[in-house]
């Protein structure tokens, strides 16, 4: 999930917003304003709005620190957090790397839905205070809204059903019980499938009967059901290749080209006889700079291939993971898909490019060692 705004940082962990919570935000002060306040409070329009407004922000504020939870328990647990980001349907915090124990794993999930808890209850007793002070209407619906939903979104979340935070806890156990993260994950995102699958259908019935309101529960259960999906995928990949070592799964004639390279270039003279599905980019001076993938290339429209260079679509390098050869197979996986999936690039002792490891070859490997397919990617 992509920031399209940067709120800042905290502790060293970028923190933004997808664009799309500015959607859920409009939607959600909307019905405050419309339904929720007025029924409980009987107040005028223009105040509903600033009180609709005002609570959809606390709500965001309150899934930045249910994920800010997790990335503070993570980071206790020496599991290092790459970012995170709000959009429409709550919050990722990304992970770079795994825990480490069924405790660690457990404990990383279940803060998440402990704090939302907590908010709940800092609410109820906000709202407490302020009736005891005699203020009634707008400030006490909208305090108790709060508590409320804080409570609800807590209770959802202990779902055992990845990508969910109760199907983190139900993995961890089974986890602990088995001694097998792999299985484990396929259990708890085959449950997450099933549950989205049903928040599916009970939204399409719902647009049958109850109109636009089925249509939240078939978008939050597709969410659901493909976040599943991409984990169970992952977690199958993980174990057809986590015996291996880097350097059987790696192209091992990988390609570099200047950055300053057009793409018409780039086909005419590089790619006609190159077979892997990335490259490296360098710099003027020879150095490493970033990896392009043969997508990317091709998603270039026709019009716009004479004037776009490499660097205009390639990775950075800052955002490419780096391997070694005799490198553990299970955790460049795992750190690729921290980094939205990019290209690794393999450097031997002495940092000389000997390899670039991608989806595609990933996806190859575990085919030939008897693994499902694996086309997803993991957020948390």
């Amino acid at each position: 999930m992509k920031q399209s705004i940067r709120l800042g940082t905290l502790g060293g962990i970028p923190i933004g917003v997808n664009w799309s919570v500015l959607l859920i935000l409009a939607l959600i002060a909307w019905e405050l304003a419309t339904y929720v306040l007025p029924a409980q409070a009987g107040s005028a329009t223009g105040a509903d709005w600033i009180a609709g407004a005002l609570g959809a922000l606390a709500l965001l504020i309150s899934l930045l620190v249910h994920e800010v939870s997790h990335a503070v328990v993570a980071k206790r647990n020496d599991v290092r957090v790459r970012s995170i980001t709000l959009f429409v349907f709550g919050g990722v915090t990304q992970l770079e790397g795994q825990a480490h124990t069924p405790g660690a794993d457990f404990r990383i999930a279940a803060v998440g839905p402990a704090t939302s808890v907590v908010l709940a209850g800092f609410f109820a007793a906000t709202e407490a205070v302020v009736q005891r002070a005699s203020v009634h209407g707008l400030a006490v619906a909208t305090l108790s809204w709060l508590w409320g939903v804080n409570l609800v979104l807590a209770a959802f979340n202990l779902i055992p059903a990845a990508p969910l935070d109760g199907g983190r806890v139900l993995r961890a156990g089974l986890w602990r019980h088995s001694g097998d993260r792999n299985r484990a994950s396929v259990i708890a995102a085959r449950f997450g499938r099933g549950f989205g699958g049903a928040l599916i259908a009970f939204g399409l019935l719902g647009l049958l009967y109850s109109g636009v309101v089925g249509l939240w529960f078939v978008l939050i259960g597709y969410f659901l059901y493909s976040g599943a999906r991409a984990e169970e995928q992952f977690a199958r990949a993980s174990g057809a290749v986590e015996s291996l070592r880097v350097i059987r799964v790696m192209n091992p004639r990988p390609l570099a080209v200047p950055r300053n390279t057009t793409v018409p270039d780039l086909v005419a003279r590089y790619l006609w006889n190159y077979r892997g599905d990335a490259l490296a980019v360098t710099d003027e001076n020879g150095f490493l700079a970033g990896v392009v993938t043969a997508e990317a290339v091709m998603a270039v429209p026709a019009h716009r291939r004479s004037e776009t260079r490499l660097v205009d679509i390639a990775v950075p390098l800052a955002a490419v993971p780096l391997a070694r050869p005799d490198g553990p197979m299970g955790d460049l996986l795992e750190r690729m898909m921290s980094h939205d999936g990019n290209p690794a690039l393999v450097l031997d002792a002495e940092n000389r490019l000997v390899g670039i490891v991608s989806i595609a070859d990933i996806q190859r490997a575990t085919t030939l060692v008897g693994g499902a397919p694996f086309w997803g990617t993991r957020h948390r």
